[in-house]
């Protein structure tokens, strides 16, 4: 059976833990192994926030050091934070936001400073807040960026479109995960 290890990435308050749930339960319509390990100190809103995802043949919920197949960042610097996740091969998703730190002194990025540290790597730029703003709730960014994840490929041989459409739960969760995925289907 195939193997996908997905990190997610973020700040507390945007989903990412409901994003982690939405791909869980989708494993569960379609009878495939999904572990779940959520990790964050002691952030609440605006602090870091991880799930790890593994779907498949896996046997323990935290991706090892170097093992991500997918990097998705819900706010664009936790991606740096976490790119001792990645390999050469991981496809990363970046989300076109980044949040002011909470931490006083600390210089916020722009995405484009951002992006220059990337460089080199396998990444992908998208506005997942558009796509939920245009779907009707801006809380949805995070089914936007799983519809993204759907369209290059992420879930192929393991996760259905109809398992997520039972997961998604909110019709505008649906159409911003219809939008992602209609709008980069091109990808596959």
């Amino acid at each position: 059976m195939a193997r996908v290890n997905i990190l997610l990435a973020g700040v507390g308050g945007q989903g990412i833990i409901t994003m982690g749930k939405m791909i869980a339960e989708a494993g569960n319509y379609c009878n495939v192994k999904v572990l779940v390990a959520e990790t964050h100190g002691l952030a609440q809103r605006g602090g870091a926030v991880n799930v790890h995802v593994r779907i498949g043949d896996v046997n323990s919920p935290l991706i090892p050091l170097g093992g991500a197949d997918y990097l998705v960042g819900l706010e664009a610097t936790e991606v740096l934070r976490n790119l001792n996740y990645c390999s050469k091969n991981t496809v990363i998703v970046l989300n076109n936001y980044v949040l002011r730190p909470v931490l006083p002194k600390v210089r916020l990025l722009e995405i484009r400073e951002v992006l220059d540290r990337l460089k080199g790597l396998n990444v992908h730029l998208i506005n997942a807040y558009e796509i939920a703003e245009k779907a009707g709730n801006t809380k949805a960014v995070n089914a936007a960026l799983l519809g993204y994840l759907y369209s290059i490929g992420a879930f192929k041989g393991l996760l259905t479109e109809e398992a997520f459409y039972k997961s998604l739960k909110y019709e505008s969760n649906v159409k911003a995960f219809q939008s992602a995925k209609s709008a980069f289907a091109h990808l596959l």
